[in-house]
């Protein structure tokens, strides 16, 4: 065999197309001497730099490996040695020609694809139908960005600022959440919310399981359902906790629920939620589990009801301030 032909073992061997024979045949050339092993190194260098196209096409190599030959034949001004420089130069020129090829094929056997990007811009949330089926709900002033159709092994979306997802399960595709920071959230099917500041990025898992990479150097914790992860920029921590309810995404689902929540975090929620404050004067009703369906009902509303739960009463110290005392834990 020729050199040129090795070298065409190399690029099938970079692609995954090589087959058990002639990797047996590539193995032997490589142990036969070390130029041979550099020359399928800076090969390698070469092939990784085109980013890895991997299109099957039949190019003539030997036919047009002699043509660039004779060119350079008839540039030199001198006879040059049989070195291993040379022998870089022509599998660097080889393989310019392979790639060049693959790139003249892709342009003219398949279209571009382009590239979508939505923006919440000023909506408290903007809804976003995937190709695949999955569902995303951007909250205001997030953008997401994603490929018009998927036809590769994985499905990638970019996001900037928060994003709820109601992933389609589909495990031979892999979805995963592009980060601005270069971190990433892989799923197979789930229903999650990632939230980025400046500071630190939050994911909430609300059904499934997750991976959450905070960034693109480092693997980070398994997410499962009611499970929520932050990771602080200024650090290399990730800090996992369990949810007690899923009311941070009330910006999603339009109100809020709790199942057997405890007072003291509905009382918290309610605050975030509806941007007040509320005092529990009684420290027993701390732990008192509270259910609720889903609500979005006026504060004073959400408080008759709880009063009436749990036999509270309630008092109103300002616009924006309220007073709970008393109680009964049921």
């Amino acid at each position: 065999m020729k050199e040129s032909d090795y070298i065409l073992l190399l690029s099938k061997s970079f692609s995954g197309e090589i087959t058990q024979a002639e990797t047996n045949m590539l193995d032997e050339w490589l142990r036969q001497s070390p130029e041979n092993e550099q020359l399928a190194k800076n090969s390698q260098r070469i092939w990784e730099k085109a980013e890895g196209f991997g299109k099957t096409f039949s190019p003539d190599l030997n036919a047009d490996f002699q043509k660039i030959q004779a060119r350079i034949q008839q540039t030199a001004p001198v006879q040059l040695r049989a070195t291993l420089s040379q022998k870089l130069l022509r599998a660097a020129a080889v393989f310019a020609l392979l790639l060049a090829s693959i790139w003249g094929w892709q342009q003219f056997s398949a279209s571009p694809v382009s590239e979508v990007t939505v923006s919440a811009e000023n909506l408290d949330a903007k809804s976003v139908d995937l190709p695949d089926g999955s569902k995303i709900w951007l909250r205001k002033e997030s953008q997401l960005a994603y490929a018009a159709s998927w036809t590769g092994k994985e499905r990638r979306v970019k996001l900037r600022g928060e994003g709820y997802f109601e992933v389609k399960h589909d495990p031979a595709h892999p979805f995963k959440v592009e980060l601005e920071n270069g971190g990433s959230v892989e799923v197979l099917g789930t229903q999650f919310d990632v939230r980025q500041t400046e500071h630190q990025t939050m994911v909430l898992v609300r059904s499934g399981k997750v991976r959450f990479s905070p960034t693109a150097q480092s693997t980070g914790p398994v997410l499962i359902a009611n499970q929520k992860a932050i990771f602080d920029h200024s650090g290399t921590q990730v800090e996992v906790s369990n949810l007690s309810s899923l009311n941070e995404l009330s910006w999603q689902t339009g109100g809020l629920e709790f199942v057997n929540t405890p007072l003291g975090h509905v009382v918290h929620d309610l605050e975030q939620y509806y941007g007040v404050k509320i005092t529990l004067r009684n420290p027993a009703m701390e732990t008192c589990p509270h259910s609720a369906p889903l609500t979005n009902q006026p504060i004073e509303k959400v408080l008759e009801t709880l009063a009436l739960t749990h036999e509270l009463k309630v008092k109103k110290m300002g616009t924006q301030s309220f007073e709970l005392s008393g109680g009964t834990c049921r």
